[in-house]
């Protein structure tokens, strides 16, 4: 089989990415000496994904690379698809040493491409990091943090004093200032304390990320926020004596600057989640904890407690009378809900055909049934996603087979008979639904019947009789089942819309060029 060679791979990832972006018709807002990618998914609208010439970073998802890898991640193309798009179609080359699929170089996850930081492997320098000037007062400050977003005057004043609070002399912005134990400013983010400038908040240059604005006590809590002004919100909201307790803005949603911190105050046993109410608060309540637990914490110490709003400072504001934005739930854990809530309607309604039909075929042939239908539904929605259709009835109605007897079969495997089966089956998938955890379910839909496809030649190697390894397969295909169905309902149509763009912009590209050599012949 044709290989690309090493010299193909490079030259694909020389490609620059933001020039190929802008002729693909993708949204690319120009901040500086980058551009950040707009697009949506489930959660809403991002603009998570910074871009310079050809390298990429998700500051979102905490990944990033060269061209190919975002090929890959992005429009879920395999590895000779992406290559031939970033190459113009060249083909691969015969008769040299074959290539893995992975670049030659990586770009660490310590890579920041939005020209503030720069720890690169690559040897790229980083900015010298230099306080911005303070203004000779702080009228502005308190007057948007008192009035506009209703904070403590006492508890600003303490940061205040800390020094890691103050207004910025050329354009009276506000500086929160992040610092190490012994109170050595390493970081710093600017935000404006205009009204007309909602939204803008800028990373000074040279920060070092590890390090996030915070309080240092004596206790043995922590509170961990995602912005300083949740973080002053909270201790509002409090209203009472809290600086023996420590607290922690990570000024987004990187788990790096609560490492660090738990690097220097060795004496913390419990932490507090108290990050938004949203999609993205939500994956990272998730990750966080598990980086914790890997890290050694103990589970039951790592606590989440979600705002009323969508987060803290919305909270205070609607103390205040104001009108606060709602919590938002995260689109996937919904749609896995419903899922589970379906799969528990189906199994309970026991005259319906589907059930009838499913007990009929299981007392003829037992176990071997769920296993030969599950190979069935398999390849009918392996056929719709290679169709592409954007009908997406089909793909759902196998997939919900698929979960569903998976989940019989493991009832069966571990069939208690001291529980009815209604039961067992509903403790099965509800068991599935609480270990779900959307920040690990990112794969693209071929990505996820390849799996399939793996788990389908895995049970070859399995006996029937083998129980316990059966079980596994059955609760391993019954989660890839569940998100599946949690993908098609609310990433599939996006992802076929993408592809379908881009298929389109090079149909479209390829008739231009076709239109333009037919020119040059009738003018020879």
């Amino acid at each position: 089989m044709a290989l690309y060679t090493q010299e193909q791979i490079d030259k694909a990832n020389q490609t620059n990415l933001e020039e190929f972006l802008q002729q693909k018709g993708e949204h690319l807002r120009k901040t500086g000496s980058e551009s950040v990618l707009i697009y949506k998914d489930s959660t809403g609208e991002h603009d998570s994904i910074s871009v310079r010439r050809n390298r990429w970073y998700d500051h979102k998802n905490m990944r990033g690379g060269y061209p190919l890898k975002f090929m890959q991640e992005f429009y879920g193309m395999n590895f000779r698809t992406a290559m031939k798009e970033l190459l113009n179609g060249e083909e691969p080359e015969l008769g040299r040493k074959k290539n893995t699929e992975q670049e030659k170089t990586k770009v660490s996850e310590e890579t920041e491409v939005n020209g503030n930081t720069a720890k690169c492997e690559d040897g790229t320098k980083k900015s010298e990091f230099k306080l911005p000037e303070k203004d000779g007062n702080m009228k502005r400050v308190f007057a948007y943090l008192l009035k506009t977003r209703f904070l403590d005057k006492d508890v600003v004043k303490s940061f205040v004093e800390q020094k890691t609070l103050y207004q910025e002399k050329e354009h009276g912005n506000i500086v929160f200032v992040g610092t190490d134990k012994d109170g050595v400013p390493k970081s710093a983010c600017k935000k404006s304390t205009a009204e007309q400038a909602k939204g803008f908040r800028m990373t000074v240059a040279g920060s070092d990320c590890r390090y996030g604005f915070c309080w240092r006590g004596d206790s043995n809590k922590l509170y961990v926020f995602e912005a300083a002004i949740d973080l002053m919100s909270f201790i509002t909201l409090k209203n009472g004596d809290w600086k023996t307790d420590n607290f922690l803005a990570l000024d987004g949603l990187s788990p790096k600057p609560l490492l660090q911190f738990l690097e220097e105050q060795k004496n913390i046993h419990e932490i507090f989640l108290y990050l938004d109410y949203d999609a993205a608060g939500i994956e990272a309540c998730d990750k966080l904890k598990d980086i914790l637990i890997e890290k050694g914490y103990v589970a039951e110490k790592i606590k989440r407690e979600c705002p009323l709003y969508k987060d803290w400072n919305e909270q205070l504001k609607a103390e205040h009378g104001k009108v606060p934005i709602l919590p938002q739930s995260h689109p996937k854990k919904t749609a896995y809900h419903v899922a589970v809530r379906k799969l528990g309607i189906l199994n309970a309604d026991t005259e319906s055909p589907y059930m009838k039909w499913r007990k009929q075929e299981y007392e003829k042939s037992g176990s071997s049934f769920y296993l030969e239908q599950i190979k069935r539904d398999f390849k009918q929605a392996e056929k719709s996603v290679k169709k592409g259709e954007a009908d997406t009835k089909p793909l759902l109605a196998s997939i919900l087979r698929m979960a569903d007897l998976s989940v019989c079969l493991m009832c069966e495997m571990k069939r208690d008979e001291n529980l009815p089966e209604l039961t067992m089956y509903q403790t099965a998938i509800q068991e599935l639904e609480k270990a779900y955890k959307p920040y690990l379910d990112k794969a693209k839909m071929d990505r996820r019947i390849q799996e399939m496809k793996e788990e389908m030649e895995h049970l070859k190697t399995i006996e029937v009789q083998e129980q316990p390894s059966l079980f596994v397969w059955a609760k391993n295909m019954a989660d890839m089942a569940m998100r599946a169905i949690t993908y098609v309902e609310t990433e599939y149509l996006q992802e076929l819309e993408r592809k379908n763009n881009f298929t389109k912009q090079k149909m479209e590209e390829q008739k231009t060029k076709s239109d333009s050599v037919e020119q040059m012949e009738l003018q020879m």
